[in-house]
């Protein structure tokens, strides 16, 4: 279940896709599974973790507050989100996708 639930923080996977990489084969007994260890079901739990990070985080920019680019902090962000997309990459039954991702974050 530890698994499941950093995939479901991590990747852009469907619920059936996470509980098939974690080793079940019926999503049901995932979901029921799920909610029994972390009292949410894996869609509510995405959708509290998604809503915590953008509230951590509630505008998104890399700006230092005068529109004149990016501060320590957020080079330092940005840092961790290429991390966190080449680990989404490494997780992800679509690698092309997640790799283009990868590289269009870091173009820009």
């Amino acid at each position: 279940m530890e698994r499941a639930k950093d995939l479901l923080e991590s990747s852009f996977l469907s619920v059936k896709e996470i509980a098939y990489q974690v080793g079940l084969n019926d999503e049901s007994h995932f979901v029921r599974d799920f909610k029994s260890t972390y009292g949410f079901s894996p869609a509510h739990y995405r959708s509290n973790f998604k809503n915590k990070v953008a509230v951590e985080t509630p505008n998104g920019s890399n700006e230092n507050g005068n529109g004149h680019g990016p501060t320590k902090s957020g080079a330092a962000q940005s840092h961790r989100v290429r991390e966190h997309l080449v680990q989404i990459a490494k997780h992800s039954i679509l690698p092309s996708v997640q790799l283009l991702v990868y590289v269009f974050s870091y173009l820009n």
